[in-house]
């Protein structure tokens, strides 16, 4: 009993900035409906083939490329919290907009423009959320905000399951309602750390202000394990996303439109369910390994997952799939989410988390063509080893950059 308080308590004591970034996680991913079952609206609602489908994410990867530039160079540049409240309520105009429009082009084109918005919002976000946070803190903040998202997922996955045959509409309406409320209760109550209130043992050497003038660029070269992680990200997207790709289509195929759908989105909200559970044991049992351990164990879970559900199995083996995926990606988000705030100058944290986004979006987006070619050439058994082939060569870099990152930041060692 005990250990269990501790398991717990380890939350007590956080800014009240924390607590809300929790509970505006939460009410964004209980409306959370429309993203996990994109794939599905594509390819049951519109009837495209599983190629194409790929095709249409890369293109829509490649247009966010920009927006995500200028979304990192306008965090650094303007106030963070009017930026996000502008391009957030661009985003939900053109989300609601689907509600209210039949499956096909416009749709597309829509919810293309709020993801647009969306994306140039996302570095003055996760910007923010490293200003609200002290050095010592992230762990548990970023541990905090993962329990939010999932608590809300996990009811907003399985809602969105049910909605998605004959309430698409209501789905995206209620999607938008959600996030633009999250938004707002983060803007108000959210408060940012200078480093002037920080005690001197508080602060971090390697975040402090660089001059506007040093390019981001120069950074990266100056600090090498980071660029490095950059292409970590590109590797760990082409795998993850396939949760949201592949799988999806995968049990259609095998269970049928109806029932495959209702079954993913049950599988989704297991995922959620295994987050909330497992999130505060495993963050209070690793806490003393660094950043890029916890990247190697949880990437290595990750990608041999995939492995479990080669040969058609039955659904409950996709519970132990999805158990061992989810154990991956908590221990993946303890290390990777503080690894870039701690060594990121705050002057560049909107334009370092651009370059992120993009890699993630384009890891993301040729996994998806990769995995499309293979599945209309072989099979999904060749594509799930394919998934762990990437896997393989992802942990080893990650060993590499352990290496790395002992030489570009002493301090943090």
């Amino acid at each position: 009993m005990k250990k269990f308080i501790e398991v717990f308590s380890q939350y007590r004591g956080l800014s009240k900035s924390a607590y809300v970034l929790f509970i505006g996680r939460m009410i964004t991913n209980m409306g959370a409906f429309i993203w996990p079952l994109l794939t599905l609206i594509l390819k049951d609602k519109i009837g495209y083939s599983p190629t194409t489908i790929s095709y249409i994410f890369l293109v829509v990867g490649f247009l966010f490329l920009p927006a995500n530039i200028l979304g990192g160079k306008l965090a650094d540049r303007f106030n963070r919290k009017k930026l996000i409240i502008i391009f957030d309520c661009i985003s939900v105009f053109f989300f609601i907009l689907c509600a209210f429009i039949e499956p096909g082009t416009w749709m597309i084109v829509f919810f293309i423009l709020a993801g647009l918005f969306a994306n140039i919002e996302g570095p003055a976000f996760d910007a923010l959320v490293i200003d609200v946070i002290k050095p010592k803190d992230r762990e548990k903040v970023y541990s905090l905000m993962y329990l939010g998202h999932n608590l809300g997922y996990m009811f907003g996955a399985t809602i969105g399951g049910l909605l998605f045959a004959n309430f698409l509409n209501l789905a995206f309406l209620l999607d938008g309602l959600t996030t633009i409320s999250s938004t707002i209760l983060i803007i108000v109550f959210v408060k940012v750390i200078h480093v002037s209130e920080m005690d001197e043992e508080e602060q971090n050497e390697y975040e402090l202000g660089m001059h506007a003038s040093e390019s981001s660029l120069n950074i990266l070269m100056k600090r090498p394990s980071i660029l490095m992680q950059l292409i970590i990200y590109l590797l760990a997207s082409f795998i993850y996303d396939q949760w949201t790709f592949t799988l999806p289509m995968y049990m259609t195929d095998l269970f049928g439109k109806d029932l495959g759908s209702k079954y993913f989105g049950f599988l989704s909200s297991f995922n959620a369910f295994v987050v909330i559970f497992f999130t505060p044991i495993i963050t209070y049992s690793i806490w003393r390994l660094r950043e890029i351990p916890k990247i190697f164990i949880g990437q290595l879970c990750i990608g041999l997952s995939f492995l479990i559900i080669c040969n058609q199995p039955t659904y409950q083996v996709f519970f132990i799939m999805m158990f061992i995926f989810t154990i991956g990606e908590i221990v993946n988000m303890l290390g990777s989410s503080p690894f870039m705030s701690r060594r990121v100058p705050s002057s560049h944290r909107g334009r370092i988390h651009s370059y992120a986004n993009i890699t993630r979006f384009v890891g993301a987006g040729i996994g998806r063509v990769i995995i499309g070619w293979i599945l209309e050439a072989t099979n999904y058994s060749v594509a799930f080893a394919s998934i762990a082939g990437v896997g393989v060569i992802t942990v080893g870099l990650i060993a590499y950059n352990y290496y790395l990152d002992q030489k570009t930041f002493p301090k943090l060692y």
